[in-house]
């Protein structure tokens, strides 16, 4: 049990001199370390706890950041405008433009992006993870895939995506559909690894990132190093203040950095509205942000937006003062730079590595650290006195110099100066090269995606840890070694392209590329066999959509006219079916977009289709009554092409009289 810091009175903090430090290579290599190193500390009780806080810090309140999950339109400038004016009060924001980056850069969100960058805000990319295809049903990538590696190799393509369109706009990553145990049976980790190898993968490739991964619910601490924050709580209002044994925040987030923890919480009603009797999903602003802060919960978001999208507005007026006051603390305290990191242990320092640390803080109002490599921002950890405070840093070129800095973290969220720099130098590639891998063959070939398989390399003193796949001579996925095949995702139709696959061992030393595979894509059209029949019972759509939509959409005309409904192309849509969701369009909204979910006894019935496969949606016709006639409009939206023209594709219009009963 760790004693209560606030019986510590004085402790005398010697800072030790270090500088030019390197790690002598043994003759066989370094100790082995996991492929995929994460770049956190390992759980273990630490930091604070909130219910034992005493003398001085129990009068710090938490000092937290709003951070906003912003799906909302670019052209709603009130929104925005509110947003990246409130820059200074916000950890970050995360952009969704097709769930996901899309095709292609966007016209209408690059300029959101980059003043919001500009005005110093984080601004973080929306990846889903699809639960890993650990859900029930599985969840499929746009390939039409239900498997762990292939949702990984779809991820890491969507966060290359993001970073090729808005470039150093983009801040991080967020991870949606996050699984929320440890792997698929009991003991296992088999999801916390590839967390860890994506979160790896976005830090390695893109230095300086934040990372992010919505579980939306409480997590086992098996997930502490699976992104840089870990959105514990998603939901509504009500719950939040009542939660389940399975949604109240754990004892390790209680006891830990603030930092680490993002709650989500919808239905939020300014203080002083009357809450109607047996209201089971709302609360009051005040009483929902006294409760974050005693959940330890750094960044919060509170909306009185409701389901079914909680977050396509943004809190505006009052609400969006007060939830910003209330997220401050009442303490403006600075801390003091800490002493200089070192170099943990012997052989701290490696090829592709480093572990650091440095004595822990025995204040209470210390929460966390900040670290620095060479000046750019590679991670946050928390203060776990009276431990030392450790952090492996990874992604790291061999023999390469480097400088790192610490800052502390005061519990009203005021950062400290940095600390004295530690200069040190990565080990060598010190192993021999793998061979390159062989028979690498494409397979499954598809408008937008095809199968990879190749032969294993065979190393000799240092193993094989991972396998690069190059497209065109650009980096397109890593696996670790355990995989030779990817179903690789994002060509164009009717192109042709040269593949690659290069193996890289422990210490970061590279195969030669394997012999090139050819391959060239298809060129269908985007949707085609659309068809309906509306029957007297039952009302079946079908269409085949020939490339991987992040999106399918059905618009349905049931009044033949443009007066009412949403003005889609030639058509004003009185429903629309997204997903395995329908909807009746709102009157409110004019002829623009807005829609009312349609609760059904039974559908939209979906057999969701693979690429080139018809996908099938029915409806019962009751729904539609009394309309006698139908006009059908089949959309795919955010097609993994990287074709701007793919961004959206639209069947012909097609029409269907109601059969007789």
């Amino acid at each position: 049990m760790i004693p209560s810091r606030g019986l510590v009175a004085a402790v005398a903090v010697v800072c030790m001199s270090v500088a030019g430090i390197g790690a002598a290579r043994p003759a066989a290599g370094p100790a082995a370390r996991p492929a995929a190193t994460a770049q956190a500390h390992a759980s273990r009780a630490a930091v604070h706890h909130v219910g034992a806080l005493t003398g001085a810090a129990a009068t710090v309140t938490l000092g937290q950041k709003v951070a906003v999950p912003s799906y909302i339109p670019p052209q709603s400038t009130a929104a925005w405008s509110s947003l990246i004016a409130s820059a200074s009060d916000i950890g970050f924001l995360v952009a969704n433009v097709a769930n996901g980056p899309g095709p292609a850069a966007s016209a209408a969100w690059q300029p959101i992006i980059t003043q919001a960058h500009s005005a110093g805000t984080k601004v973080l990319g929306y990846v889903d993870s699809g639960y890993l295809g650990g859900s029930t049903p599985p969840r499929k990538t746009a390939l039409g895939d239900t498997d762990t590696i292939s949702w990984l190799v779809q991820a890491e393509q969507d966060v290359d995506r993001w970073y090729a369109y808005y470039g150093s706009s983009m801040d991080g990553i967020f991870i949606d559909d996050g699984m929320n145990t440890c792997g698929p049976t009991p003991g296992s980790n088999g999801y916390v690894d590839l967390y860890r190898q994506l979160n790896d993968y976005i830090h390695g490739n893109h230095p300086g990132s934040l990372t992010v991964i919505n579980p939306g619910i409480t997590v086992p601490d098996c997930y502490e190093d699976t992104a840089d924050v870990i959105a514990s709580y998603e939901g509504n209002a009500y719950d939040y203040l009542h939660p389940t044994a399975d949604r109240a925040a754990a004892q390790w987030q209680l006891d830990g950095d603030p930092a680490k923890f993002w709650n989500i919480i919808y239905d939020v009603v300014p203080d002083g509205t009357t809450i109607a009797a047996g209201n089971t999903s709302q609360a009051h602003l005040s009483d929902v942000m006294q409760s974050t802060k005693q959940n330890n919960a750094g960044y919060i978001y509170l909306t009185e937006d409701t389901l079914p999208n909680p977050y396509d507005t943004a809190p505006l007026g009052q609400f969006w003062t007060d939830e910003i006051a209330a997220a401050r603390s009442n303490s403006t305290a600075v801390p003091s730079a800490p002493c200089a990191p070192q170099v943990r242990g012997h052989g701290g320092v490696y090829s592709t590595g480093v572990d650091l640390s440095w004595n822990s803080s025995p204040s209470d109002n210390i929460v966390g650290y900040e670290v620095f490599r060479n000046g750019l921002h590679v991670g946050s950890v928390g203060n776990y006195f009276p431990d030392r405070t450790d952090f492996t840093d990874t992604g790291l070129t061999p023999a390469t110099a480097y400088s790192y800095t610490i800052a502390a973290r005061h519990r009203d969220g005021n950062v400290s100066q940095q600390s004295a720099a530690l200069h040190l130098t990565t080990d060598i590639a010190w192993g021999n090269p793998p061979s390159a891998p062989s028979n690498l063959t494409a397979s499954d070939v598809v408008a937008n995606g095809a199968r990879l398989s190749w032969t294993a390399s065979t190393a000799t003193n240092d193993p094989v840890a991972f396998y690069d796949v190059y497209v065109d001579g650009v980096r397109r996925a890593t696996v670790d070694a355990s995989v030779t095949t990817v179903h690789l995702g994002y060509l164009r139709p009717g192109n042709t392209y040269a593949v690659t696959i290069v193996a890289r061992t422990t210490s970061d030393a590279s195969s030669a590329p394997s012999a090139v595979a050819t391959l060239t894509t298809p060129a269908p059209a985007p949707i085609d066999n659309p068809l309906v029949d509306f029957g007297a019972a039952t009302t079946t759509f079908t269409a085949t959509f020939n490339l991987g939509f992040a999106i399918k959409h059905v618009y349905i005309d049931t009044d033949n006219s443009t007066a009412t409904g949403f003005t889609y192309q030639s058509i004003g849509a009185d429903f629309m079916i997204e997903g395995a969701t329908l909807y009746r369009h709102d009157p409110a909204a004019g002829t623009g977009w807005g829609w009312i979910p349609v609760t059904l006894a039974s559908g939209p019935l979906t057999t969701d289709g693979d690429i080139g496969q018809p996908t099938v949606w029915q409806v019962p016709s009751s729904v539609f009554d009394p309309s006698a006639r139908m006009t059908v409009i089949f959309n795919g939206v955010g097609a993994d092409t990287n074709n701007p023209a793919d961004a959206n594709a639209d069947s012909a219009p097609i029409s269907s009289a109601r059969a007789a009963s």
